[in-house]
């Protein structure tokens, strides 16, 4: 005889508005046993006791058999309060088979394995945290529920990233999903009493009450954030055991706290993406890995229908048209399918939710969003739900924890930015259904985003992209990444058992000793230290690597008095690392003090050297306009005034009086550029470098390490030259000699994300990076005047120095600008954001109102590098070609000049404000991406001459060009993308005299494996190369030496005979 059941829950308790549950019976049909105790009801799901309607109530749970014979539904009397968790526990004695994927009523293949390698991983001993990688669809939650069967923990915390996926967690326990329906475990296994925690805890004996009810509490870190102090603290030490879920999460500080709270209990992390674009690690130790590629060979994954989408025109349309014609193509077939489109903000949500309502009214489109209403949320959900609304917009909503399998068409025209949430977001497109289902295959339409294009997503995002073959290909890089930082901070045995290698975060310094041979015994320190020094009297080797790092325990007297009792104890890291390449030992102290003799003495043996003195300072050669600032004096003959040091404008005074008195610099702290990167660094005599960086970990500090050792060993810097070549700041109150030739924003102006900064004069608004600085006045003496010009105004701005330091003002007319949430008036901004001031001659004014400038002066530019053409046709009077490509132009002409002599994959017209230059070609030849900037200017006579008038602006273009070498070009890739659409917009004409924006876009997908090559050229036919003087020459002098130190490129200049 078979009967029905409905659920039946134990009586709930709640504690502090926090429930807890236990599933007593599942629904489902039961079989009707006479057994040898009596009558029963049984299925895969458990087995009870069981009576016949109208007989007495026992005490324990029963079922109660209707007297229909034929069958029918089965009421229950008997006890329902919550079992006990240790009788739960008890339940789960041999209550799961580890019987291998292929036999029936197992666990699939990558939850086999994952469950074989935790509980060995548990059983060695090792308290790292453990990190599993599973990918999205392979079933993380069911391995968590076998885990919890398996293991037995007296107590488990889940912690998990939201409130959705803590309620689809805890239902996923109170169930235990798919264990007892596919028989992966015995019907006596019972379901775990289950607790969600949903608010703070304010009394501590209420938090450990909750935990000690339950077998399972699900949390978010925020419930946990809103608890007191001390209930939190009661809460988690209840617990024997803890499981992250969404373990990517875990380096921020809320879940990192949780972890740490956990260092001496076991810690399980779970992910399908253990890397994350900042760059910080996730806390563990990866224990078991299951690739991309094998889930999706397993048929977990789902191929993919993907279309990358890129206009000039309108991308967004575009994109809609495209996903909106899958649906109904897919509707068509009986697919049951919904697209969710995927915005960065709420404003592009409203803009994407007309433009469907527009293509498309027939489906409803919804928006969610988290401001939405709980009302109109429930009431979008319920129509995606009964199927009346087939699209909905989305911000960072329904994802993790969010379960609609009919969302199988996704709209992203707004993706991700970082790989690992991008990933995550694919995955709820790509789970396979069973066969038969009406769910399909996903269609992913994804705008091709310029600002991604130089990311880790720029392969997923290429116009061919084969995602089945590239979801696994990147995943496993960037996978294989992470693995080789946790392989190599796992290869260190017997670190302290206070301290994980997980979280040490040295400074970028170190000194260095040179080794006598390829030898070394790091354990030897403890000899140094002593035992009872060193922090467990234990030295951290790495087994793979010649790193090694120990904690020393510092005891003094207390500072503030001579109590006896009382003694101020600090630790301090130290780390070693020894490069047999370059026969150095690098050793690296938190306190910053002491040259580590003995130490290096005793790990090396007794002939090791210390690198010091002069040749410390090479770690500052190898860089371009190397600013100084912070230097150190030692006078050997002044005893009373022996030391000094020199900040600011003050070093050019500390260094020239070194070179006249016979001073030694004690240490000299600079920035400069290497290799078109802005950067830090710092030496002292003491044997001492470092920069102003900190690392994320101790593989990072040892490539560091190698990358200042290179130069340490570097015979060939002549410290002579690095030191000629420093650039002084000197702090300025009146107006320096040179004639301005360029103002620029600030440079976190153009590398900043979102709308940056809006200008408003007249009511009509444009961003500040679309806002040029002209320089309008051209004198040597008086104010600086530059020029704010858009096609709808123009302001002109003065500035002189003043008490306040160089002070702008404005001539007459004013705006107003609005910088995030603040308004300020202009001329307020502009104080507060000074541009940066180029000067003939290579000098500089900052923001900060020092002027930069070259130790000497410059030698000419050398007047046999000055190209000549024939300027024949052209009127030199007339500098752009305009949208009509006229041909008499000078751009015009030298358009056509280079695309004769050299090849471009793309030439753009940049010529209008705000321009990156007039020109600009780009090329990638080999692992090189050489990019050409062309600055043109018109003559101011009708025939060429020596007027250094015409030259003035030419260079400062030049010079304000310079900057886009800097980030590896990606500001200049962004801007090229921005102006050429918004070209196209103004004008109906492409901006492209080679190439398109499709082959654009191909450059900056490959840009971050190649190596940048600027290429800067002058057109300026009213120069007369004959006619040229001195001036002229060292006006282009001044150009060129600051343009080479920050793009190490070329330099051309074309003009007349």
């Amino acid at each position: 005889m078979h009967v029905a059941t409905s659920k039946v829950w134990a009586q709930q308790i709640v504690f502090g508005n926090n429930g807890v549950r236990q599933l007593l019976v599942p629904s489902g049909t039961l079989d009707v046993v006479e057994a040898a105790t009596g009558l029963e009801v049984a299925s895969i799901q458990g087995r009870w006791p069981a009576i016949r309607a109208g007989g007495s109530e026992p005490e324990q749970l029963t079922a109660v058999i209707p007297t229909v014979k034929t069958g029918g539904r089965v009421g229950w009397v008997g006890d329902t309060a919550l079992r006990s968790p240790q009788t739960v526990l008890a339940s789960f004695i041999d209550g799961i088979g580890f019987r291998d994927h292929a036999e029936p009523h197992a666990l699939r293949r990558p939850q086999i394995g994952a469950l074989h390698s935790v509980i060995g991983y548990w059983a060695s001993g090792v308290t790292a945290p453990g990190i599993v990688v599973m990918p999205t669809g392979t079933g993380k939650t069911e391995t968590m529920l076998a885990l919890l069967v398996a293991a037995r923990p007296e107590r488990l915390l889940v912690l998990v990233p939201t409130a959705a996926l803590r309620d689809q967690i805890a239902a996923k326990f109170e169930s235990l999903g798919i264990l007892h329906t596919h028989q992966i475990v015995t019907p006596g296994v019972m379901r775990p009493v289950v607790g969600k925690l949903q608010h703070g805890f304010h009394d501590a004996a209420d938090a450990e009450a909750f935990a000690s009810a339950c077998n399972v509490v699900v949390a978010t870190p925020h419930a946990l954030q809103a608890c007191e102090p001390e209930s939190r603290d009661a809460f988690l030490a209840a617990f024997s055991h803890l499981v992250v879920d969404e373990a990517h999460h875990a380096p921020a500080p809320t879940w990192s706290r949780v972890v740490d709270a956990f260092a001496d209990r076991r810690v399980l992390l779970f992910t399908a993406t253990p890397f994350r674009e900042d760059g910080r690690p996730v806390p563990g130790r990866t224990i078991f890995r299951f690739p991309l590629r094998e889930a999706q060979r397993d048929g977990y994954f789902t191929p993919i229908n993907y279309r990358a989408v890129l206009s000039l025109e309108d991308t967004d349309r575009e994109l809609a048209k495209l996903a909106v014609g899958r649906l109904r193509a897919d509707r068509a077939a009986g697919l049951d399918h919904i697209v969710m489109v995927r915005a960065r903000s709420i404003a592009r949500a409203k803009e994407l939710a007309e433009l469907y309502q527009a293509l498309a009214p027939d489906l409803n489109p919804v928006v969610l969003h988290e401001k939405v209403a709980a009302g109109a949320r429930r009431a979008a959900l319920a129509a995606l739900e009964d199927r009346s609304c087939r699209i909905v917009v989305c911000v960072d909503m329904l994802g993790e924890g969010f379960d609609l399998p009919a969302l199988k068409i996704a709209a992203l025209h707004d993706v991700k930015k970082s790989l690992s949430p991008m990933i995550q977001f694919i995955g709820r497109f790509t789970r396979s259904t069973s066969a038969g289902s009406t769910i399909g295959t996903a269609s992913v339409f994804v705008a091709r985003d310029p600002s991604v294009a130089l990311s880790p997503l720029r392969e997923l995002l290429r116009e061919d992209a084969d995602w089945d073959t590239i979801l696994h290909d990147i995943t496993e890089r960037a996978t294989a990444s992470v693995e080789e930082l946790s392989d190599f901070e796992a290869s260190f045995t017997d670190a302290p058992e206070e301290v994980s290698v997980t979280v040490l975060e040295p400074k970028m310094s170190a000194i260095a000793h040179r080794a006598p041979s390829h030898t070394w015994t790091p354990e030897r320190a403890l000899e140094v230290y002593g035992e009872g020094r060193a922090l467990d009297s234990t030295i951290a080797v790495n087994t793979t690597s010649t790193v090694a790092w120990f904690v020393v325990e510092n005891r003094s007297e207390v500072r503030w008095g001579a109590p006896q009792a009382l003694e101020q104890v600090t630790y301090e890291l130290i780390v070693m690392y020894f490069s047999r390449i370059q026969g150095l030992l690098y050793i690296h102290g938190s306190n910053n003090t002491g040259d580590y003799r003995e130490l290096a003495q005793a790990v090396l043996g007794l002939d090791s050297r210390l690198v010091t003195g002069m040749p410390t300072f090479r770690v500052l050669g190898h860089m371009e306009r190397l600013i100084p600032t912070n230097v150190g004096l030692l006078d050997s003959r002044d005893h009373f005034n022996r030391f000094s040091m020199h900040v600011g404008s003050d070093v050019y005074e500390a260094l020239s009086t070194a070179d006249r008195q016979g001073k030694s610099q004690t240490h000299i702290a600079a920035s400069g550029f290497r290799n078109g990167e802005k950067t830090t660094i710092s030496a002292a005599l003491s044997g001492r470098f470092w920069s102003m960086q900190t690392a994320p970990n101790l593989k990072a500090w040892t490539d560091w390490c190698d990358e200042q050792g290179a130069k340490l060993t570097d015979a060939s810097i002549d410290l002579a030259s690095v030191m000629d070549g420093f650039i002084f700041p000197e702090d300025l109150t009146e107006r320096p000699e040179g004639v301005l030739i360029a103002a620029e924003w600030p440079w976190p102006l153009f590398t900043g994300n979102g709308p940056g900064p809006q200008i408003t004069v007249a009511g009509t608004t444009y961003p500040a990076v679309d806002v040029p600085l002209q320089v309008a006045d051209h004198s040597s003496a008086g104010p600086f005047r530059i020029r704010l010009t858009t096609p709808a105004w123009q302001i002109g701005y003065s500035a002189e120095f003043t008490d306040n330091g160089l002070t702008y003002s404005p001539d007459a007319l004013d705006g107003h600008v609005r910088s995030g949430v603040h308004e300020y008036s202009l001329e307020e901004w502009i104080n507060r954001n000074k541009p940066t001031l180029f000067l003939a001659g290579d000098k500089m004014i900052t923001a900060e109102d020092r002027l930069l400038a070259p130790r000497k002066d410059l030698d000419p530019f050398d007047r046999r590098r000055l190209t000549i053409l024939n300027w024949a046709g052209v009127d030199i009077k007339k500098e752009s070609q305009t949208p009509t490509r006229e041909p008499d132009s000078v751009q015009a002409y030298i358009s056509a000049h280079l695309q004769q002599s050299q090849e471009f994959d793309v030439l753009i017209d940049d010529d209008r404000a705000r321009e990156a230059a007039d020109l600009v070609g780009m090329k990638i030849s080999g692992d090189e991406l050489v990019v050409t900037l062309v600055h043109c200017k018109y003559s101011s006579e009708p025939t060429p001459g020596g007027r250094v008038a015409d030259l003035y602006e030419l260079c400062g273009q030049a010079v304000r060009g310079a900057k886009w070498r800097q980030d590896h070009l990606g500001p200049l890739l962004n801007h090229l993308d921005r102006r050429a659409r918004s070209f196209r917009a103004r004008t109906g004409v492409s901006p492209f005299e080679v190439g398109s924006i499709e082959e654009l876009y191909r450059i900056r997908e490959r840009a971050p494996q190649l190596r940048p090559r600027v290429h800067t050229v002058l057109a300026q036919p009213g120069l007369s190369a004959s006619a040229c003087t001195d001036e002229h020459l060292r006006l282009l002098a001044g150009a060129e030496t600051y343009v080479h130190a920050l793009t190490r490129g070329t330099f051309t200049v074309y003009c007349s005979a």
